[in-house]
């Protein structure tokens, strides 16, 4: 049976790829789409550029009612998980043909040569100005019962000037926010800036290794990573999964080999560092977390306001509460609901992928995480740009490196806390103070766009840990 069900979606495949040979579109037979929360393959899928337009089920027989309705199941399913606006359920001599700007129609029957037609030439989605506001209306809606101790994120979405940045995407078939730039101050990024609220500290710290500050100070550089390296199975998955749950296949990310390389660029362009507020600076819980047991370092630094500009971001991680509850994913959450309920088609938050990245548990609330997140794009001059393997998941992955206390950098340096457990606590002590002193010289002589003048070591004051 298996064997007579491959062969017809061959005969099918061959049937749409020559019919559609002179129209641009690409057909591609069991295409995957493979995310960390899904692993799925569909029998055919057409493609306008990079956008899927068409997902076709291939049944033996659509005679039978069951083989029919779950055909049609598959199908809805489909088009939720790629965005695609076509619908195709066939046995090779009965076609069932499904729009979701006609979702009214469910599915019926058309004729291949009708099919291919469509295809080749679809008509526009209409979307009119009541659409949107329906949309708008939605997103009101989801924030007065999500957000509702939230003016400031209240006011941004009900000023006159939001609706005219919702639009619709005819290539993707999503709903989206439109945008000037892709910076830290384009639209879609001060949506989730204001529904974070405004950062006001003054100063985090950050805990890591002993080798991590020794090469810091040596190479006078603040290293950062890569987003895409942070997607590991034990956070990134976090916002996914929380979208996801109750919903279906709602909110599934579309797989990175399914990205524009245009989009990929951007994504390794976008680097991050954790940190955490200053309020746990010296704790030993995070010395033993996240600094190899205490033998490490906590660092402090001052907030550079002033350079938190349009490629530059420092936010609070949101963590969701003890019942697991996480009101700002709940308010996204029922915007995809909601939207693709009304209207047939998703609403795509485009920057969520940068933004997944402040989201967390509540098991990991203690740390109190703020992250630093930076877009190269030459604004901040840069030392250089490298590969590495990631240790935890193998992920090839790219770093920057800027140069540390950099007049131009978001984070000053200003304190070097030594561990309880630091090896040679006291001889290290002396010892770093002694390389940043040689360092200050280097820099003078050198002219290197480096400030250590203010910069302190200190021994943690926890001495019962050992």
């Amino acid at each position: 049976m298996e064997t007579k069900g491959n062969e017809l979606e061959m005969l099918v495949f061959n049937r749409f790829t020559a019919a559609l040979q002179q129209s641009g579109l690409e057909v591609r037979l069991q295409d995957r789409w493979e995310t960390p929360t899904l692993k799925r393959r569909f029998d055919i899928v057409i493609y306008k550029n990079v956008h899927p337009l068409a997902v076709i089920e291939v049944k033996t027989t659509l005679q039978n009612k069951d083989f029919f309705a779950r055909a049609t199941d598959t199908l809805r399913s489909a088009l939720s998980i790629t965005n695609a606006r076509f619908g195709i359920a066939t046995d090779n001599e009965t076609f069932y043909f499904y729009d979701r700007n006609e979702k009214e129609l469910d599915f019926f029957q058309l004729s291949f040569d009708d099919i291919i037609k469509r295809l080749s030439n679809p008509e526009k989605v209409k979307i009119q100005k009541k659409d949107r506001e329906d949309v708008l209306n939605i997103i009101i809606q989801a924030a007065n019962q999500h957000l509702q101790d939230n003016t400031e994120f209240l006011t941004f979405i009900k000023s006159k000037s939001f609706l005219s940045r919702i639009q619709f995407d005819q290539n993707s078939n999503t709903y989206f926010f439109s945008d000037d730039d892709g910076g830290i101050t384009s639209f879609e990024n001060q949506f989730f800036n204001k529904m974070f609220g405004e950062f006001k500290d003054t100063q985090i710290c950050r805990y890591t290794g002993l080798k991590t500050i020794f090469d810091m100070l040596s190479y006078l550089s603040f290293r950062m990573s890569g987003l895409v390296g942070m997607n590991d199975k034990s956070e990134v998955n976090y916002v996914e999964n929380y979208l996801n749950r109750d919903n279906g296949t709602i909110s599934i990310e579309k797989p990175l080999i399914k990205e524009h390389h245009n989009t990929i660029i951007a994504i390794n362009n976008r680097y991050i560092t954790s940190c955490s507020k200053i309020e746990r600076k010296d704790d030993l819980t995070l010395w033993r977390l996240y600094s190899d047991d205490a033998k490490g370092v906590c660092l402090v630094f001052d907030v550079k306001k002033s350079n938190l500009n349009k490629h530059v971001l420092l936010q609070k991680v949101k963590y969701a509460d003890e019942n697991g509850n996480h009101k700002e994913l709940d308010f996204l959450k029922q915007i995809k609901v909601e939207v693709e309920r009304l209207t047939g088609f998703k609403f795509e938050f485009r920057k969520l992928g940068y933004w997944k990245h402040f989201f967390k548990a509540n098991d990991y609330a203690i740390e109190e995480e703020v992250r630093l997140l930076i877009i190269d794009n030459d604004s901040l001059v840069k030392l250089k740009t490298d590969w590495v393997m990631t240790y935890t998941h193998s992920i090839i992955n790219p770093v920057i490196d800027f140069r540390l206390n950099s007049k131009l950098f978001p984070i000053q340096l200003k304190c070097i806390l030594l561990g309880p457990k630091c090896p040679e606590q006291e001889t290290n002590f002396v010892q770093i103070d002694e390389m940043i002193r040689r360092k200050r010289k280097e820099i003078k002589v050198k002219g290197y766009d480096s400030n250590l003048r203010n910069l302190k070591v200190e021994l943690s004051k926890i001495n019962h840990y050992r």
